[in-house]
């Protein structure tokens, strides 16, 4: 199992640390984080379906930025918190829950891979899209299940790594495999979702 989880980081060339790639939150970022190009390609609505919430969840959404999965996540859950470490993704959450009302929705500005909540304090956590922008994806997965009660799920949401017209440079993706198998036995797949722009795995706490 040891060699075939090394030989899978490997065989990915974008594992190293140094090719993390993060989002920069400067000129129209609203526009390109919820406007209708990415609507079409990456449906928030689908995606949060597919992680099959029940209503009584608490869920930690690691990297929030606008909010675009979050307050989906919020008509369908009991609490979400939302961490980004960038200050204007913050104000810009602090804002649409003051206009939506979602009083179930927690902003919190903090580092993904150091989240200051308790251990065992989530039901689920989405990662959407933040796989390849960190320093260490086995970090964040570590943080991930120190994060989840016993059996909870964590979804991993990230760019396919092939070109898709958008999205990070190719070297810096991180393919579904890559996840797996720094998952390692912390987590196991019980879900899996591919399109040509992004994969979604569904993954439960060991």
């Amino acid at each position: 199992m040891a060699k075939r989880i090394s030989k899978a980081l490997r065989n990915d060339d974008s594992c190293m640390t140094k090719h993390s790639h993060k989002f920069e939150a400067d000129g129209d970022f609203m526009g390109h984080l919820e406007g209708e190009e990415r609507q079409s390609k990456i449906p928030a609505v689908e995606v949060v379906q597919r992680m099959g919430l029940s209503g009584d969840e608490t869920v930690v959404d690691l990297g929030a930025g606008t909010g675009y999965f979050t307050f989906p996540i919020a008509k369908l859950s009991h609490k979400v918190v939302a961490v980004d470490i960038e200050p204007k993704m913050i104000s810009v959450l602090n804002k649409r829950i003051s206009e939506s009302g979602a009083a179930n929705v927690q902003p919190l500005e903090a580092e993904m891979t150091s989240v200051p909540l308790p251990d065992a304090s989530a039901d689920r956590i989405l990662a959407a899209f933040v796989y390849h922008e960190v320093d260490s994806q086995e970090r964040l997965l570590k943080e991930c299940h120190r994060l989840l009660r016993p059996s909870g799920k964590l979804t991993v949401i990230d760019f396919q790594k092939r070109l898709t017209g958008d999205g990070p440079p190719i070297w810096v993706r991180k393919k579904p495999e890559h996840v797996l198998a720094t998952a390692g036995s912390m987590f196991k797949l019980v879900g899996r979702h591919d399109t040509k722009v992004f994969y979604q795995l569904e993954l439960e706490k060991q």
